[in-house]
């Protein structure tokens, strides 16, 4: 019959150094090792050694308690789990806290669907452009809708990514971000498998610098021919103005002509992209071309620019022109004719 292991701490003959300032060492037997392994701890004074040496003395009056507990068949499924942990360099009591942890946050967690609309709920007082991106993006990937945002994985999004184009992929990507960091926030998830997607790089292309003479060409065919083009094109001209959402959706109130102020315009928040209220100064020459509108009879009344968003295409298209980008610039300055 095996004896109990004795429980005592080996001190070393010589002093300790400055080296080495360790005072002796604990054998820990198989039994009571947390890997099932034997173990050597070395500890710097004997304090530390006679507190190691009464946790282990608890460990071993408490093993046979423990194993009393055990059915024949917990023993039997013990052992198996021992085998199938083999090589793996990971005790049992690991993997079992792993599996834990990972069942928590798999209750914790909630669907695709769910959490995007959580998301929409909680950032319902942004503006509805921003949000109709995300319901977009969200009605996109039906097949998701019913997952465990915890168990979607990188390997899994990147086959949904891919055959999307690269500017829609960096866009549909950032979304996609931006509502996994609330789930990850909100702890329906541990991290964000996007972090681990790369963006597509896109080179970034020259600023294009419309000349003087075009712009002027531009305003002055306005003025004689399309008059309710004028300050559409004299704003997102001078004024450095958003095409969508700022421009198309600015009221004449929110523009300020009086003698005793500066000339200036307010970007609403509701109209703006960052929700944000803004105030834009119009330079003197905008400020006398909007003058000029009014002298030759436009009014000042409701929306500055009175078309839909499709309408600088359209027209673009009707003086024989190849459609361009909708972000660029020289959409704006080229609508009226110029070369």
């Amino acid at each position: 019959m095996s004896h109990s292991p004795t429980l005592k701490p080996t001190l070393r003959t010589n002093p300790p150094t400055a080296r080495d300032s360790r005072v002796g060492r604990f054998n820990v037997p198989p039994a009571l090792s947390p890997t099932g392994r034997r173990q050597e701890l070395f500890f710097t004074s004997k304090v530390e050694a006679a507190v190691v040496c009464e946790q282990l003395k608890a460990r071993r009056d408490n093993f046979g308690v423990s194993l009393n507990t055990l059915t024949p068949a917990r023993i039997a499924e013990a052992a198996e789990a021992y085998n199938l942990l083999e090589g793996m360099n990971a005790s049992l009591l690991t993997v079992v806290r792993d599996f834990l942890h990972a069942h928590e946050v798999r209750t914790a967690s909630v669907t695709f669907l769910v959490l995007f609309n959580q998301f929409l709920d909680a950032k319902a007082d942004r503006n509805p452009k921003y949000l109709r991106e995300f319901c977009i993006t969200r009605d996109s990937f039906p097949g998701l809708h019913e997952r465990l945002v915890s168990d979607i994985s990188h390997f899994e999004l990147e086959p949904l990514l891919t055959p999307i184009s690269p500017g829609g992929r960096n866009t549909v990507m950032r979304y996609l971000r931006t509502v996994f960091n609330y789930g990850v926030k909100r702890r329906h998830m541990t991290d964000n498998p996007i972090a681990r997607l790369d963006f597509v790089e896109r080179p970034r292309c020259e600023v294009v610098t419309i000349p003087n003479e075009q712009v002027s060409a531009m305003l002055n065919h306005a003025f004689e021919n399309d008059l309710n083009l004028l300050p559409f094109l004299v704003l997102g001209s001078f004024a450095g103005i958003r095409l969508e959402g700022e421009l198309q959706e600015l009221e004449w109130r929110d523009v300020s002509l009086t003698e005793r102020e500066n000339p200036a315009l307010a970007i609403r928040p509701e109209v703006s992209k960052t929700n944000r209220r803004r105030f834009v100064d119009l330079s003197p020459n905008a400020a006398e071309w909007i003058k000029a509108f009014r002298q030759r009879g436009g009014k000042l009344e409701d929306r500055v620019s009175p078309f839909t968003p499709a309408t600088p295409r359209v027209c673009r298209q009707k003086i024989g022109k190849q459609p361009v980008s909708r972000h660029a610039p020289h959409v704006l300055l080229e609508l009226a004719g110029g070369s």
